[in-house]
């Protein structure tokens, strides 16, 4: 699958306000958004938890977590961001790719609205 990155904003939800936007790559392998920690914590944002994370290396390590706004495509959302740190990817995972309702097309490299699971009506 190709690779992309798509525009996005990032905000404190306890302050909207202080928002940045940035560059991120689109991995749908990655369960969770990355976002550095030096640009949260400048945004306000401080980790509420940690997640321990299984890397692409094979590594386990352990990241700050925190809720964040992030805006793509023109919506706002709230979704679950880990802190990265130094050698870490800024990235869009699934897990926000899912509460968007979006998928990936890797073909045209760009998200596309996605058919969900639900349970039975």
């Amino acid at each position: 699958m190709g690779t992309f990155f798509v525009e996005a904003i990032v905000a404190d939800p306890k302050n909207p306000e202080r928002r940045e936007p940035l560059k991120l790559l689109v991995d749908s392998g990655s369960t969770y958004t990355w976002v550095s920690s030096a640009l949260l914590r400048q945004l306000g944002v401080e980790p509420a938890e940690r997640r321990r994370i299984l890397t692409i290396e094979g590594k386990t390590v352990e990241r700050g977590a925190a809720e964040i706004l992030i805006t793509l495509e023109g919506r706002t959302l709230h979704t679950l961001c880990l802190f990265g740190e130094r050698g870490d990817l800024e990235v869009l995972g699934a897990y926000t790719l899912e509460g968007f309702g979006l998928t990936v097309d890797p073909v045209q490299r760009r998200l596309v609205p996605a058919i969900l699971f639900g349970a039975a009506a």
